[in-house]
């Protein structure tokens, strides 16, 4: 070979060998690591990363070898690229060196550098290489203690391991550590560089290609060198495969995530989502060879804001400042006049910097520098819509007494918030009303002018209902009369006045009784539409005897056991109501229960008996449960509490989703419905438990009257029919009755289907938002969420939501970051819930317009499932343009948002 072309790529051949004896270079394999044989782990991270620096390649083949041993000579090169000094080499240049240290041709001009940056001490090395008779100093493995002391020296700290020589280590076998060598381990430790393995540092051990990864990307926090590709900076904004970085000499860049890019939150060595990386955080990019980029990292913990509230009083665009009453002094905040702050209103109206408004409340966020001080506004949004408009809603809240928040729910669900004008009007019927008759609830027309509701008009007025004690029925002149406070009222009653009474069905004015306390529910026309019994003031005997039953001369006589069974005389008259079980039965039909020996309940005022149930079960909630005893006290409701028996060998219990139960399966706090020995009545045979089930709702059968759902713990569908020998109850959101094909045309996620026992009896949907989140507010417990309609969402809780992200509950609302995709629902207790989604970055294989279907390539070859069935609700967008499934092509990178196997979001 012609020696000049030898020596010219002798530097280039070494440092393309650099660990191997093929040519390593970048692969392009679509993985979480960029290498067929690096496994999630421990080193995944740390390899990527080197990679992609080019401290440390893989092979053509799409390889690393991450078990590999490094050699001496191949280490040299991997410090040489840490710190940023490669293209110092000097390959021209003659090199001698001691006999005793045999090195390749290829790597002599590396070793040279070490030399001169003093990492690498030639009397060390000739010392060690005369020790190791009959061995290549260059080629042998670099053992754990070698490559310490090499990196300790790369990152500048051989003056405080030569103070720490002196120190013996923590490790067990201390003893088996060179002398020269402890004062680069100690220091190493105290770097957080190295550890040991299993309480000993096994320093002979060969260094392997992860390790060395490992190694060297923990150290990069030591020292400041630059790497091709790689920038740092600020995180300003997240899109689907955009990431928008503000470096540290102020320019704000767009860089392209790459569809196989490896993201890692702060301090995680696990890969995650572009969701992990928290906006205004610092974060490392690294880009592949095509300028994508291939790896990105949070490198600080939180973001580097600070969150103002105050007065925006003056816009300086000249001086591209902001000036803002905070408390008592004007303050001036710069923006950056080349990359606005995002500048919105309320309800997530995107405003310019011409029309913001003056004199306005503001709350705004300020980037932090890294002494802490005050950077440039990045966000602010203005307290108050800056709109003129009118509408219609619902007021969903309002407090008269604080005129800065009047929120109304529209059609949609859709929650606005306004400020209301001092002087604002407010009209009902034509008639002026003062602000605070105006009530939750109300449907309204109102005008917004410059941003603040200047007029109201009630078109339709809840009226607040009326608690008292019931003093008459009139069912001929069809009003009710009660006592509020001891003032007596009345009020005319609607045609169709509906009565209800806890623990009854199938009941009517006729069940009313003097004295009860009533809840009287007021229609538009101010007529009595519903009478709810809160309470009675009956005298109640359960479980008591016939003794007699005197049909002609309407007398029942029964004896009770907590009298000591002395006759009880009651009369019947043409008011007393009969019932089984709670359904309402005449008298006639009552008559072949009522025989002597039989166990009935008895609800009474005075001698006269008010309600005669004859109970083969009762239902209630378990106050106590004593499993010596073989007792259940029940609360019945109504004042009533009834103890019962069951049988020593225990009883049979019911429960939805439990096939193996017994008597120990029944707690305290659970309702039940106790069904009892029908011969004597005396013990409990049965127990039906009640149990609230959420699953996924699924398009009702209406031809042949069928609820249908899917179970979100297996994905099974069940159904039953909703007028069958027990009849399902079908609520609505708010529990308005409702019906099968009502909940099919409504916006229903989930149902919370109630069971009796094994039986459903009542279905109520669960309706869920879905949505972006822009921000976050804990301290006043609530989110703001953007539609795929573009409007923006307020969402606040009462009390402290449940937040969880694969299947793991977080905490708190601090969880959640912007940019977030979230689903907020209740859950089968009525917990608010809100459910993270995380994002899956895909690549676009094929798409079936006819069929509705996505295909997607795997990203591995275990993945089983890449083919998906969009629905109607699917939301396809590229940035704020909605896109149809025809849009998208073959390689086309997507990040796809996924809830219970529905693609709720796309974002290409």
């Amino acid at each position: 070979m012609n020696k000049k072309i030898s020596k010219s790529v002798t530097g280039l051949l070494a440092a393309s060998l650099v660990i191997s004896g093929v040519s390593w270079t970048e692969s392009s394999a679509s993985a979480a690591s960029p290498f067929s044989d690096v496994k999630p782990g421990w080193a995944e991270k740390h390899i990527t990363k080197l990679a992609l620096q080019g401290i440390l390649k893989g092979g053509s083949d799409g390889t690393f070898s991450p078990t590999k041993p490094v050699t001496r000579q191949e280490a040299v090169i991997i410090a040489l690229r840490f710190m940023g000094v490669e293209q110092e080499v000097n390959k021209t240049e003659a090199l001698v060196f001691p006999t005793v240290l045999v090195i390749k041709e290829d790597y002599k001009p590396y070793i040279k550098l070490a030399l001169k940056k003093k990492i690498l001490l030639i009397g060390e090395e000739t010392d060690l290489a005369e020790k190791e008779t009959g061995k290549e100093w260059g080629s042998s493995p670099a053992t754990r203690e070698w490559m310490t002391r090499l990196l300790v020296r790369a990152i500048g700290k051989d003056a405080e391991a030569e103070l720490a020589k002196a120190q013996n280590t923590s490790f067990g076998d201390d003893a088996s550590i060179g002398a020269g060598l402890k004062g680069y381990v100690n220091v190493a430790v105290s770097s957080g560089l190295v550890s040991g393995i299993n309480g000993k540092f096994e320093p002979a051990q060969p260094v392997s290609r992860e390790m060395a990864s490992t190694l060297f990307s923990r150290a990069e926090d030591k020292i400041s060198a630059p790497y091709s590709g790689q920038v740092v900076g600020s995180l300003m904004a997240v899109s689907a495969n955009k990431l928008t970085l503000r470096h540290p000499d102020g320019i704000v860049k767009e860089y392209t995530l790459s569809p196989t890019a490896s993201i890692y939150g702060y301090k995680s060595e696990q890969t995650g989502t572009i969701s992990d990386l928290l906006l205004y955080s610092n974060v490392t990019l690294i880009s592949k060879s095509d300028g994508t980029v291939g790896y990105a990292e949070q490198t600080s913990e939180s973001a580097n804001v600070k969150n103002y509230e105050g007065t925006l009083t003056l816009v300086t665009e000249a001086e591209n400042k902001l000036t803002v009453l905070i408390g008592s002094d004007y303050k001036k905040f710069d923006y950056d006049g080349q990359n606005l702050p995002a500048f919105k209103d309320i309800n997530g109206q995107a405003l310019t910097l011409a029309n913001l408004p003056l004199n306005v409340p503001v709350k705004f966020s300020v980037e932090t520098t890294a002494t802490g001080a005050d950077g440039k506004i990045i966000s602010l949004t203005v307290n108050q819509s800056v709109t003129n408009k009118s509408g219609t809603g619902t007021v969903a809240v309002w407090n008269a007494s604080d005129l800065t928040s009047l929120q109304v729910k529209d059609a949609a669900g859709v929650v606005d918030t306004y400020p209301v004008s001092a002087t604002a009007t407010l009209k009902y019927n034509n008639a002026n009303l003062a602000l605070d008759q105006l009530v939750v609830g109300d449907a309204i027309t109102y005008e917004v002018k410059n941003g603040s509701v200047t007029s109201i008009v009630v078109t339709k007025k809840v009226q607040p209902p009326i608690t008292g004690e019931l003093t008459l029925v009139d069912k001929v002149g069809n009003t009710i009369q009660y006592r509020v406070d001891g003032k007596l009222g009345a009020k005319d009653m609607a045609t169709n006045v509906v009565v209800k009474i806890e623990g009854l069905t199938d009941v009517s004015l006729d069940d009313l009784v003097k004295g009860d306390n009533v809840s009287l529910k007021l229609n538009d026309s101010d007529k009595v539409s519903e009478i709810t019994v809160t309470n009675r003031s009956l005298n109640s005997m359960n479980g008591v005897t016939v003794s007699n039953y005197l049909a002609a001369d309407n007398v029942l006589i029964v004896t009770d056991p907590a009298k000591k069974n002395e006759p009880i005389p009651l009369v019947i008259n043409d008011s007393t109501r009969f019932d089984l079980n709670g359904k309402k039965i005449t008298r006639k039909e009552a008559e072949q229960y009522i025989t002597k020996g039989k166990k009935i309940n008895v609800r009474f005022n005075s001698s006269s008996a008010a309600t005669i149930s004859i109970v083969s079960q009762y239902s209630g909630t378990v106050l106590e449960h004593n499993v010596t005893a073989k007792t259940i006290k029940l609360d019945l409701g109504s004042n009533s509490i009834v103890t019962l028996p069951y049988p020593t060998y225990g009883m049979f219990v019911e429960i939805y989703g439990q096939n193996s139960t017994s008597y120990l399966d029944i707690k305290v706090g659970d309702k039940i419905t106790a069904v009892m020995d029908y011969v004597t009545q005396e013990q409990v045979i049965q127990v039906q438990l009640e149990k609230t089930v959420q699953f996924d709702y699924t398009p009702a059968d209406l031809a042949n009257n069928k609820l249908r759902v899917k179970r979100t713990d297996t994905g099974a569908t069940d159904e039953w029919y909703v007028s069958g020998a027990t009849p399902i109850i079908l609520q609505d959101e708010n529990g308005a009755a409702t019906s099968l094909n009502a909940l099919n045309q409504s916006n229903v996620a989930m149902i919370n289907v109630t069971f009796k026992g094994k039986t459903p009896i009542k279905a109520k949907a669960v309706s869920a938002t879905f949505g972006k989140v822009a921000s976050v507010n804990a301290g006043a417990s609530s989110i703001d969420l953007v539609l795929s309609s573009g409007s923006t969402i307020t969402k606040s809780f009462a009390t402290a939501p449940i937040v969880t992200k694969d299947n793991v509950t977080l905490g708190s609302l601090s969880s959640i970051k912007a940019d977030d995709r979230v689903e907020i629902r209740v859950d089968e207790n009525d917990r608010t819930i809100i459910q993270i989604i995380p994002a899956a970055t895909k690549t676009v294989y094929h798409t079936d317009t006819l069929l509705n279907k996505l295909t997607v390539y795997k990203v591995n070859l275990n993945e089983s499932n890449n083919v998906y069935t969009l629905t109607p609700q699917t939301y396809i967008h590229q940035g704020t343009r909605t896109m149809s499934l025809s849009e998208l092509k073959k390689e086309d990178s997507i990040v796809v948002y996924i809830l219970r196997g529905k693609v709720l979001e796309i974002v290409k």
